[in-house]
């Protein structure tokens, strides 16, 4: 269709064209840790009874790609 309105295209245009990948994601490194955020167990967790201390951890294991 572009060749009949006398547009150049050859294959390798066409691909650029049609083919839109998401470009790579980089991830920032630690350089410190969180001033700001409390170490309120201090790495104390034997605790008397259940449900007193609640915490979550958000881990990224770099793979090399895979």
């Amino acid at each position: 269709m572009m060749r009949e309105d006398g547009i150049e295209i050859g294959r390798f245009k066409v691909r650029k064209l049609i083919s839109k990948e998401p470009g790579s994601h980089a991830y920032k490194k630690a350089t410190m840790e969180r001033p700001d955020i409390l170490n309120v167990l201090d790495r104390e967790f034997a605790l008397s009874a259940p449900d007193q201390v609640w915490c979550k951890d958000i881990t990224y294991v770099w793979t090399q790609g895979r």
